[in-house]
């Protein structure tokens, strides 16, 4: 299965999550019961990792989880345009299920002493 490209947009310094619902090539959910996950943000594969996701099952047999960055994680990216991915293994083979960039961008006010 050739994996998605969903693209989405951080506001700097800010709390951030993201819901997705995993699916197969017929759009059915995936039980997502026994998968663990990982999903990195980088400028480009080849470079350091700038940020990693929490991700929480929302609801595994339906195939809902969760991508989350706290407020100090998304201060400490760069403004611009990196990447992420999402890694799945189902403890059999590991494999990408998602693709996209990553457009960060800053906000007026500091919002680090809130």
């Amino acid at each position: 299965m050739a994996a998605g490209t969903y693209n989405i947009t951080i506001i700097k310094g800010t709390d951030f999550s993201i819901g997705m619902t995993l699916t197969d090539n017929s759009a059915s959910a995936i039980n997502v019961t026994n998968y663990t996950f990982k999903s990195e943000i980088r400028r480009k594969a080849s470079t350091g990792i700038d940020a990693t996701f929490t991700i929480t099952k929302t609801n595994a047999t339906a195939g809902a989880i969760k991508l989350a960055l706290t407020q100090a994680q998304t201060n400490s990216l760069p403004v611009g345009k990196l990447q992420y991915d999402l890694l799945a293994h189902d403890g059999t083979e590991v494999s990408q299920y998602i693709k996209g960039t990553v457009t960060v961008v800053d906000t007026v006010t500091d919002g680090i002493s809130l």
